[in-house]
């Protein structure tokens, strides 16, 4: 059996909000570079530039790429062969929040988390939001994203008739994006959520969000393609001012659900899709 220990969790969990506060993953950038040369807007270009410039200089002078310096949410996929030993953690929550607690800290990071219902800040952009997977074998890795909420609050979520029609599912997604508008600061990045329960719905939605830049899946690459024409023919643009390109990626999971019901959420990232995997 596999063992983990708890300190090396803490420090991988440390490390990956100092790697995806200060810069984005490759294949994110590649995506918005391309979306220059494929932007027919002057003014979008011109955004465009700004945000590629703003990447640099954030990572040459480890400046946070956003100001908004979001809620960090962490998915763990956790194998039946893998033992973690928790040594000084009493559970795995705590060893997220006290590696993120420290995170913020060290990076001067903006504290943004307030309790319910008091509204009363934290000081710690702690507890983050955690989500355990068991899967086969010995594997044990994580995603973490932090997630500004000039995006998180266009996040919607809708319990289709089980007769909905592919074609309704999918205007249902690109209304999303044009009610969205402006606030999650385009071009943005498309989760689709299709399946399970309401609550399973939004997880996949965000689940989702984790495989922009991967391969794509043939079973649902149509359709996101699709979906990404339609939102870009709103000509929302970068920034919001107008343009062809509004969406970056759009990416779908699904998950069988009950036979008189049809759950649908999106969610949406926006052009700083902070994100960054780790396997240990």
């Amino acid at each position: 059996m596999k063992k983990i220990k708890g300190k090396d969790i803490f420090e991988k969990v440390y490390l990956a909000v100092e790697k995806a506060s200060f810069s984005l993953e490759q294949p994110i950038k590649q995506l918005i570079n391309g979306a220059k040369e494929k932007e027919k807007n002057p003014l979008g270009k011109k955004i465009l530039d700004v945000i590629i410039k703003n990447l640099e200089i954030a990572q040459d002078k480890h400046l946070p790429v956003c100001q908004d310096t979001g809620m960090v949410v962490v998915f763990f996929e956790i194998g039946s062969d893998t033992c973690i030993e928790f040594q000084n953690f009493a559970t795995l929550q705590q060893i997220v929040d006290e590696a993120v607690r420290k995170a913020y800290k060290d990076f001067h990071l903006r504290k943004s988390i307030v309790s319910i219902p008091e509204r009363k800040n934290t000081q710690d952009n702690t507890p983050v939001v955690l989500w355990c997977e068991n899967v086969p074998g010995d594997q044990f890795r994580f995603s973490l994203m932090i997630k500004g909420f000039g995006s998180e609050n266009t996040t919607h979520l809708k319990m289709f008739n089980p007769t909905v029609s592919i074609a309704e599912i999918m205007k249902f997604a690109v209304d999303c994006v044009r009610k969205a508008g402006p606030n999650p600061c385009p071009p943005v990045f498309v989760g689709l959520g299709m399946g399970g329960t309401a609550e399973k719905a939004v997880w996949l939605s965000k689940c989702a969000l984790l495989d922009i830049g991967k391969p794509k899946d043939s079973k649902t690459e149509n359709f996101e393609q699709q979906l990404i024409s339609s939102i870009n023919n709103l000509g929302i643009g970068p920034g919001g001012l107008g343009g062809s390109i509004t969406c970056l990626d759009a990416r779908i999971r699904t998950y069988p659900t009950h036979i008189a019901g049809y759950p649908v959420a999106v969610s949406i990232s926006c052009w700083a899709h902070r994100m960054h995997m780790e396997i240990l």
